[in-house]
């Protein structure tokens, strides 16, 4: 696998004046550069901060692995209007070129983020001397465990339907430095090396990450990396990704003991969202629709800070100030249809407007304008949370019990009995993770080939087939195994 320089913006950060031409460097000067950034614990602290921001890219976490491509194509949005012209058309149609092009760029940035983790981990080593034992455990267990994440997004991508096919190979696992171009491995070592990542991290960071024993938000003045540990991949995340990972290998033994544990010790500390939190109300009892917490930032257990979150995602996807041909929402119909019962806490990330063309409709605004100042959701992604780990724990356990402690958090009725279990928890993946790119892959665990038109109920299934769930490497990597 090729081997990627640590992106641009953590050496301008290092070296500060320095001119775009310096850029054109050979290998050896770059070597020097690098030795430079690792010298301290700052520097790995850089390092690390900029992979982070570099998840925020929109062909990763930015937009298309959580807001856009896998949801257009878990058949949330109605892209049918203007008549054949709307720019999402083909993707939701799963037209070949349309779905080989909108992945591409997520293998080229994943990879090229893996490469900087391997080489902070890489440095984690050779210069552990300038590292403190709290930093050296918390910089190399986040990055095994963003190494190991995405890892598991090239695998869902590029890889088999695993129920079928855990055998086939399929994608590269990049663990060091070197440039050499890295052999397709099976589906199921590729998975071995994503948790035995994330089981190294798990080790690293226990004992360790102030977020087992403090939570989120912690009052340590003298370094942010110990505070706000949700938006870092901290302990309690690991565990709930090595959840998903098992559960996507049908391993339920273990994804519903690792799904509990993140219950049981984490939710103090990432509670569900309370009405008052997600209305926006005041301590006075005002509410406020410009407050409100539609992302239900208490219970997210690992998420990043984008700035950005309003100009580079709502207002270039859901708006309602977008032409219809560009605008990604539901009909009327469709949103009604999401929710069994009206007094649900998600209904909130729907609004009604009025188009630019001046007809009334639902928007998605769930990553809307929050115009109250100081609120940190305001420009947090949910990347983890914790309603995951009790749909997973449901699923597991073959036990109602977590299921109906999730729908009592939004607000609506107990099932109390087991029937008809996967049907509901399919329902509540559907309406729990909308803008956050985890339905589409619900449905590939499953081998689904039949898909609600969610965003119009009165339409026929989407008939599908299991290859349309494995997109095809991008050709410039095909060409380079030639």
């Amino acid at each position: 696998m090729k081997q990627y320089a640590i992106i641009f913006s953590l050496f301008l950060l290092l070296l500060g004046t320095s001119s775009c031409k310096e850029w054109l460097r050979t290998d050896s000067e770059d070597r020097i550069m690098e030795d430079a950034l690792f010298s301290n614990e700052e520097g790995f602290n850089t390092a690390l901060n900029g992979v982070y921001i570099g998840l925020l890219n929109t062909n990763l976490y930015g937009q298309k692995l959580t807001t856009s491509t896998f949801d257009i194509l878990a058949q949330y949005y109605d892209t049918s209007k203007p008549l054949n012209t709307h720019v999402y058309r083909n993707l939701t149609n799963f037209d070949y070129q349309t779905t080989k092009d909108a992945v591409k760029d997520i293998w080229t940035q994943a990879y090229a983020m893996i490469g900087n983790l391997n080489t902070i981990l890489e440095h984690c080593e050779t210069n552990r001397v300038v590292l403190s034992e709290k930093g050296y455990h918390l910089i190399k267990g986040e990055a095994l465990a963003l190494r190991a994440m995405l890892h598991f997004e090239v695998l869902r991508i590029f890889g088999p339907v695993y129920k079928y096919e855990p055998g086939k190979e399929c994608i590269p696992y990049s663990n060091d430095t070197e440039k050499e171009v890295k052999p397709l491995l099976a589906a199921t070592t590729i998975a071995d090396y994503i948790l035995n990542d994330l089981k190294d991290a798990l080790d690293l960071l226990t004992g360790f990450d102030p977020v087992i024993t403090e939570g989120n938000v912690i009052n340590d003045k003298g370094d942010n990396r110990f505070r706000y540990r949700g938006q870092r991949l901290n302990y309690f995340a690991v565990k709930a990704l090595m959840a998903r990972v098992y559960l996507y290998i049908d391993d339920t033994e273990n994804a519903g003991i690792y799904a509990n544990q993140v219950i049981d010790e984490a939710a103090k500390f990432f509670p569900f969202a309370t009405r008052e939190q997600v209305n926006g109300q005041a301590a006075s009892g005002a509410v406020s629709q410009s407050s409100e917490n539609r992302i239900f930032s208490p219970e997210i257990l690992f998420g990043l800070y984008n700035s950005k979150r309003l100009t580079d995602t709502f207002d270039k996807l859901f708006s309602n100030k977008l032409e219809p041909k560009n605008v990604l929402k539901m009909t009327d119909a469709g949103v009604a249809q999401l929710y069994d019962e009206e007094g649900d806490l998600r209904t909130c990330q729907w609004q009604s407007m009025r188009d630019i063309e001046a007809n009334d409709g639902r928007f998605f605004v769930k990553y809307g304008e929050v115009t109250d100042l100081g609120y940190e959701y305001a420009n947090l992604m949910p990347i983890v949370r914790i309603s995951e780990m009790y749909l997973i724990a449901a699923e597991c356990d073959r036990k109602v019990n977590r299921l109906d402690e999730l729908r009592a958090a939004r607000k609506i009725s107990q099932l109390h009995s087991t029937a008809g279990l996967d049907a509901y928890i399919e329902d509540e993946y559907v309406r729990e993770f909308i803008g956050e790119g985890q339905l589409f892959w619900y449905y590939k665990r499953k081998g689904v080939t039949t898909l609600r038109r969610l965003y119009n109920p009165s339409l026929d299934d989407m008939e599908i087939k299991i290859s349309n769930y494995q997109f095809d490497l991008p050709d410039e990597e095909q060409k380079r195994r030639q």
